[in-house]
Order: C-alpha cells, then sequence, then structure tokens
C-alpha cells in the first residue's frame, strides 16, 4: 500500500505511469479528502471524514453494477439502445463454440468489423471485407477473448467522444485520424484529438440519451457521423482519458477537470 501526496498546481503527475493518478490526487485535495492507492496505483480509496470510495482503473462508483457491465458488453449495449430508439450501431455475439457460416449469410453483410466483446482502444478490432477474412478474424478473435461481437462496417466521417456526468456534458472532442492509411479513429493508433467548443447537429442529444437509455451517470460516449446520420458506436462506464491527457498541457487540464467532477460526485453521494 502507498499514500500519495499532493502535486504541484498544473503538473498533471506520472505515478504508476498514469496522468490519472495524478488528476485524482489533486481532485481530492481540493475538496478535502486523501487517496490512498492499492495494486500499483489500480486501486484507489478516497476518504473524506466518514465517507470513503473505491476506484478500480477509470472506473468510479457512480454507475450501478448491471449498468456499468451493460456498458462494457457491446453486444448487449446495443441491444439495449435499439429497444430504446436510440440510433446505434448494432453489434452481434459471436460465441465461443460458433460455427462458421452456420448462424450467419455473410453475402450482404460483407464488410463487417470483427472485435473483442469487451475491451476498449481500439484493441482487437479488424476489418473482414470477404467471408475468408471473417473466418480468419473470429479464429484470431476466439482463443483471446470469452466472446467476439460483430458489426457493419461502416463510411465513418468524423468520430466523437462526449464524456456526461448526470446528464451534463463535461468534455466533447473529436478523434482526428492519423494520415497513414489507419481506418480507426481511436487515439491508440494515431489520432489525435480535437477540443469542439461547438459539435455537430444532434451529437450532445444523442449522447445524453444513450446515457439515459443505460442508466450511466457517468460515462464515455462515442459518437459517429455516417451518411444515415449521427450514430453511438460504444459506451463506456470506465472513463480513461489517459492518451487524450498527454496530448499537451490544455488536455490535460481539461482531463482533470472531468475527473475532479467525478470525484466531487462520488463524495456527494
Amino acid at each position: 500500500m502507498t499514500q500519495v501526496g499532493d502535486f504541484p498546481e498544473g503538473v498533471p503527475g506520472n505515478i504508476g505511469g498514469r496522468h490519472f493518478v495524478g488528476h485524482v490526487e489533486r481532485a481530492a485535495a481540493a475538496v478535502g479528502a486523501f487517496v490512498t492507492w492499492h495494486c500499483d496505483h489500480w486501486v484507489a480509496e478516497i476518504s473524506r471524514g466518514a465517507a470513503r470510495e473505491l476506484l478500480i482503473g477509470y472506473t468510479f462508483p457512480l454507475n450501478d453494477a448491471a449498468a456499468s457491465q451493460i456498458a462494457w458488453d457491446k453486444v448487449a449495449a446495443s441491444a439495449v439502445l435499439e429497444s430504446a430508439k436510440v440510433a446505434c450501431v448494432g453489434h452481434r455475439l459471436i460465441r465461443p463454440d460458433w460455427a462458421f457460416g452456420e448462424t450467419v449469410d455473410w453475402t450482404p453483410e460483407l464488410p463487417v468489423v470483427i472485435k473483442p466483446n469487451v475491451a476498449y482502444g481500439g484493441r482487437g478490432v479488424l476489418l473482414a471485407r470477404t467471408a475468408d477474412e471473417v473466418a480468419a478474424a473470429v479464429a484470431e478473435l476466439l482463443p483471446r477473448y470469452p466472446a467476439i461481437a460483430w458489426s457493419p462496417f461502416l463510411e465513418i466521417a468524423d468520430e466523437y467522444r462526449t464524456v456526461f456526468l448526470d446528464g451534463e456534458p463535461l468534455l466533447v472532442f473529436r478523434k482526428v485520424r492519423a494520415d497513414n492509411g489507419e481506418w480507426r479513429h481511436n487515439l491508440h493508433f494515431g489520432a489525435v484529438p480535437e477540443l469542439c467548443e461547438s459539435t455537430v447537429d444532434g451529437l450532445v442529444d444523442l449522447g445524453r440519451d444513450a446515457m439515459s437509455a443505460l442508466g450511466l451517470r457517468f460515462a464515455a460516449v462515442d459518437v459517429v457521423t455516417t451518411a444515415e446520420g449521427v450514430k453511438v458506436l460504444e459506451v463506456n462506464s470506465g472513463v480513461s482519458l489517459e492518451r487524450f491527457s498527454r496530448c499537451g498541457p490544455e488536455f490535460a487540464a481539461r482531463a482533470g477537470q472531468v475527473y475532479a467532477r467525478a470525484v466531487e460526485a462520488c463524495l456527494r453521494g
């Protein structure tokens, strides 16, 4: 167990290798709370008087367990969103005992995206343009993940991340793809964030609708613009702004503001 003190004003902090640690430390100090870290700064106890809250990874105790789990599960989240008439990119499950070709006629579906059903950051996300590529992607991912999903491949003009707390948008940024032929918009694959003071029509409203449909208080909603309009791509109940924070002082400050609001909300109840 380690106990971490305050950081100088304006310095993100990098204890445990993550800006997040510094953001949480400063946010807690600002409201008179104390942070105790465990598991190499992966689990945090935030204490103020008799109040005590636990964080793990980038997940705050603001969503109930079921809502948080549904958000992480791409297939479950899209099913709930579709039921609530929230425009989204539909995801369908491929089970570990799935037999290629027996459950889906891929001819009218191609191209498709094959991905882990529970993951983030674009890791393990594969584009399949032919039935053979579908089979290869499934064979590659099934040994590594307990379940995988597929979704239609859409021509995405722009992808945005929106972060909400209790219906209020705390942060909106566009993921600008790197000019290297990469088709994914993830910061992990070279995209850079562009802060949005004004956004495309319906972007924030759609994100707020997704939060409401899933019963979430604090989460990130990724929204894409397509020929069919704006759609929710996925929802993350663990709000990671690590790569965003590392893009410069302005981005670190905005990430810190988001986490400060989350810490304050945890202690407020």
